[in-house]
């Protein structure tokens, strides 16, 4: 994991707040809503996961019969995805050490590559920086090169990146707060500002 601890522990803050809150609320599988799949875990959506991804990140995690019933929710998403949890809720049980196992063994170095994969230069980045962008792909998709103005912030970034000027990255992160505002989101606005913070210390 290239990312600080810090990064880390942002990104599961922002996903399920804390292990208390985790505990009480995620350990059995849940459907978010729109166009996801079945989800378990720190935000790991079954539904949009291959099955053989699924198994090579969960085996040896959970039992093979509980691997079973989650690979069984591959490729189930949105409405059909929420009549299928009825059936799965009682088989899928997933510990918060388990959890947090394949989110920083298996999940983050999947966003991390995204990251690498889709800006230049990011070898100059601390860790606290290369954490504070992985965040954001992992909450925005890496859409460093989509076209429109929902993306204008985005594609900036990828410009400071090419042009090696880190300065300007933290008050894009914090200008795409506009498209959040005004709507009951909070959560959205108070993670650009951890991020753009989390990159500055870098």
């Amino acid at each position: 994991m290239r990312s600080s601890q810090e990064a880390f522990d942002l990104i599961v803050e922002q996903e399920v707040t804390s292990k208390a809150v985790y505990e009480k609320k995620y350990q059995r599988p849940e459907w978010p809503g729109a166009s996801s799949g079945v989800t378990v875990g720190i935000g790991y959506d079954l539904g949009q996961t291959s099955a053989a991804t699924i198994r090579k990140d969960w085996q040896g995690v959970v039992d093979p019969a509980m691997l079973e019933v989650m690979v069984g929710c591959s490729g189930i998403t949105g409405d059909a995805a929420k009549a299928y949890l009825p059936k799965v809720h009682d088989k899928i049980f997933i510990t918060w050490d388990q959890a947090i196992k394949v989110h920083q063994n298996c999940v983050i170095p999947k966003w991390e590559k995204m990251v690498s994969d889709n800006l230049p230069n990011t070898d100059i980045l601390s860790p606290n920086q290369f954490g504070a962008l992985t965040s954001l792909t992992f909450n925005r998709g890496a859409s460093y090169n989509k076209d429109g103005d929902r993306y204008k912030e985005m594609r900036n970034i990828k410009t400071h990146m090419a042009n090696k000027n880190l300065a300007a990255i933290p008050n894009e992160i914090r200008s795409m707060k506009r498209l959040w505002e005004g709507k009951t989101l909070p959560g959205l606005l108070a993670r650009r500002d951890a991020e753009a913070d989390l990159f500055e210390t870098g």
